[in-house]
């Protein structure tokens, strides 16, 4: 951890005990590992098969990403992909990815949950983590934004020799 930046994560594993600590979002994403600090000031890295997720918090409170509100109970309003994940314990857990696939980290997912709030703002799942995942809407895009909106038709006497 070389910078200064630093945020708060609450960080579970399959074990059900849950880590709290400090990561750098700058470079916690390792190849085959989250390099994380305890709150004791002890660094540590954790291999993606041990971990399950790593919720990004901003207040200290109860470990509940698991147990209380992991899916959308209706259609979500946030803009992005609602897809369902399941994890190899057998939990499930709803999230919203970006639409830009060029922002998914190559080892996992980020997204935003259900009912974000102090204690649960972004998750990080490592793709190892999953069993499975379920692409349950696209919310939030234009056609015009997509690219799909139809073009007017040409006017009588206008040249097309620009149009696609």
């Amino acid at each position: 951890m070389t910078t200064s930046t630093s945020k708060r994560v609450l960080l579970y594993r399959f074990d059900r005990q849950p880590l709290e600590g400090i990561v750098n979002p700058a470079m916690y994403l390792l190849p085959d590992r989250v390099e994380l600090m305890s709150l004791s000031g002890a660094l540590q890295n954790i291999p993606y098969a041990e971990m399950k997720a790593l919720c990004f918090v901003s207040d200290a409170g109860p470990a509940t990403l698991f147990t209380q509100h992991n899916l959308f109970e209706r259609r979500p309003k946030v803009p992005g992909l609602w897809t369902r994940f399941s994890f190899r314990d057998g939990d499930k857990l709803d999230g919203i990815l970006s639409h830009n696939l060029l922002e998914w980290p190559a080892t996992g997912y980020l997204i935003t949950p259900p009912r974000p709030g102090a204690t649960r703002q972004r998750v990080f799942i490592p793709r190892s983590a999953l069993a499975g995942t379920e692409l349950r809407g696209v919310v939030g895009t234009s056609l015009a934004a997509a690219g799909l909106r139809k073009r007017p038709a040409p006017q009588d006497g206008q040249l097309t020799m620009f149009d696609s």
